[in-house]
């Protein structure tokens, strides 16, 4: 991990990229890639936040490992507010009157069956629940490169505009 420091703040990362790309290039990989306006707008902001921890991992690293973990993080609250806007439940109650929220997977279980998360895509939304748990382990972050990030930001776009959208 690059040591940040006054003269190399804002100097190219090289850990952990891959290919190094200019910072045009860069920029062009994450801002070309478009969320569909029916797109929740709180789970916009956190698309975002996603994709800006993923510019700014140009400059240091862990910020794009954090990007591509955000992403999942934006699938799973993409998949709540799309369950709350059709009407499906996204809440429990304990014996005690608590209320819990439901899985990530029973909540893509639950837009599958209500016709609004296709066959073919479900697999996509159920890998995600799988690369959250990678990405958060700290010995595959430093592995994150500018493939990695454009995958998951252009993924979770694409995935999120046909959930809104059915």
């Amino acid at each position: 991990m690059k040591s940040i420091d006054h003269d190399n703040w804002l100097q190219v990362d090289t850990g952990g990229k891959g290919r190094v790309v200019t910072v045009r290039a860069w920029r062009e990989a994450f801002l070309s890639i478009r969320l569909d306006p029916a797109v929740h707008q709180d789970v916009a902001r956190m698309f975002e936040a996603a994709r800006g921890g993923m510019l700014y991992g140009y400059y240091f690293q862990p910020l794009m490992a954090m990007g591509v973990e955000q992403c999942y993080s934006v699938l799973e609250s993409g998949a709540r507010a799309r369950c709350a806007q059709a009407g499906l439940p996204v809440y429990c109650v304990d014996s005690q009157g608590k209320r819990h929220p439901l899985s990530f997977g029973h909540n893509l279980r639950a837009l599958a069956k209500a016709g609004l998360i296709q066959n073919a895509d479900l697999n996509l939304w159920q890998q995600a629940r799988e690369l959250r748990d990678w990405v958060a382990a700290p010995a595959n972050q430093a592995a994150l490169t500018l493939d990695h990030g454009v995958t998951a930001l252009s993924r979770a776009a694409e995935l999120l505009g046909k959930l809104f959208r059915a």
